[in-house]
């Protein structure tokens, strides 16, 4: 009985260190799923950011071509004006030079 503890404590070691070695496995399989899991998340907020920053893009092209849409709108307009009107600028300054001309001629 003098060594009875020691082998049960040598047996208890025995099946403790089997039951640690097949559970090795396990451990080392949910350290990889964590992180591969952490490496998927890391993949989608990079995606997520790359989209946002697409996505202000195009909203700045869309912004500046409205923009000109619109100046080019109005500058349609404005012709479309002159040509109701029959004078534009430049006839009216044409205009403008012919009563000039015939103020001079009257006075000289």
């Amino acid at each position: 009985m003098e060594h009875g503890f020691l082998i049960l404590a040598i047996l208890a070691l025995l099946f403790i260190s089997m039951y640690g070695y097949s559970y090795i496995p396990v451990i080392l399989e949910k350290r990889k799923e964590k992180q591969l899991k952490m490496e998927q998340e890391e993949l989608e907020e990079a995606r997520k950011k790359q989209n946002l920053v697409k996505q202000e893009l195009r909203d700045e092209k869309l912004n500046k071509s409205l923009k000109r849409s619109a100046e080019i709108r109005m500058e349609l307009q404005r012709l479309e004006q002159i040509k109701k009107n029959g004078t534009g600028l430049f006839q009216e300054e044409l205009n403008q030079m012919k009563v000039d001309k015939m103020k001079k001629q009257q006075a000289g």
